[in-house]
């Protein structure tokens, strides 16, 4: 495939640093807290497993909950689970992406398997990976899936493996490939150890920050304004479709520096989860949460919006927290 490669940095962008103010489960408010929050673990409800690393949702609402052990539908009202003995690949759920057929794919460390809802079928470096290590799963409007992994980047339309990587003069930035974002006009945009590499008709755009830190990208999402958001070992940075850019550490109020999941409520706010809690940015000042205001755990891995308002946080090793619209 004939690509063409540009490449630019952070630094080309204005930086714009704003100061920012510090700043079956029963349904109960926090004490002291105006907010309703509910919560799930496998103590109080079937959930598969209490230790979550992703969270998606498909077309009719249904909420996909990956864990260490299997993975989990949510109907609304109950819990379905699936394990390797229903024809998983690997019981450990790196990613989840539901395609237009509402298809389930799943990666782990050991390969993916595409869930129909019956039955499964499992992709490794036998039939089409170059790596069976995933750790991002995406799927465009085309009905194509994109999986990151620790050798690249591969995409499937069903019929045809086509792989990007650093070597072999493609122009991925790095091979290890965190996450994966699609935009409103098609664009894909991989996370990975060493920058951001931006796919769009055949040209790819590299981005790398002079902060080291900054480099390692967990995650990347697009907001309701088309600002593209980065999750980073050194913050979150964001890049407006005009090229510019802000960017929120704990200088000016984020919980953490180390950005691990992004989402965005129904009134625009954007949610940042960390190791140490979730920070709220509503486009001028920032409120924290930990577990003194509701999440089930500090550490939050995964924030998924419901089609109903509803935000749910994903936790290391308490489940899940809900906090519900108000």
């Amino acid at each position: 495939m004939s690509v063409n490669t540009r490449h630019t940095g952070w630094g080309v962008f204005t930086l714009l640093v704003i100061l920012l103010l510090g700043g079956a489960c029963n349904k109960q408010p926090v004490s002291g807290s105006a907010e309703n929050w509910s919560y799930y673990s496998s103590s109080n409800s079937s959930l598969a497993n209490n230790e979550i690393t992703c969270l998606a949702k498909d077309g009719k609402g249904n909420i996909w909950i990956g864990t260490k052990y299997g993975f989990s539908k949510f109907d609304g009202k109950t819990f379905t689970n699936w394990q390797e003995n229903d024809g998983l690949i690997y019981h450990e759920i790196t990613a989840l992406a539901v395609d237009g057929q509402g298809n389930v794919w799943l990666g782990t460390p050991f390969g993916v398997s595409r869930f129909d809802g019956q039955n499964f079928v499992n992709y490794t470096i036998e039939n089409g990976l170059r790596s069976n290590n995933v750790y991002a799963v995406a799927v465009d409007d085309r009905n194509v899936v994109w999986i990151g992994t620790g050798n690249g980047v591969g995409s499937f339309d069903g019929q045809q493996w086509t792989w990007y990587q650093k070597e072999g003069g493609q122009a991925l930035v790095n091979n290890h490939v965190r996450s994966i974002m699609i935009d409103h006009l098609g664009r894909k945009w991989f996370g990975t150890e060493y920058g951001v590499s931006e796919f769009d008709k055949g040209v790819w755009t590299t981005y790398l920050s002079p902060k080291a830190l900054a480099n390692y990208v967990f995650s990347v999402f697009e907001d309701s304004k088309n600002n593209v958001w980065f999750g980073t070992m050194a913050g979150a940075l964001r890049i407006d479709p005009s090229g510019n850019q802000i960017a929120l550490t704990t200088e000016n109020g984020l919980i953490y520096d180390q950005v691990e999941c992004i989402a965005e409520d129904g009134s625009g706010a954007l949610w940042f989860g960390t190791q140490f809690g979730v920070s709220k940015y509503d486009g001028s000042s920032i409120v924290n949460y930990n577990t003194d205001k509701g999440l089930a755990a500090d550490w939050t891995t995964a924030i998924l919006l419901s089609d109903n308002g509803d935000l749910w946080f994903g936790s290391v090793n308490k489940g899940l927290a809900v906090l519900h619209k108000q």
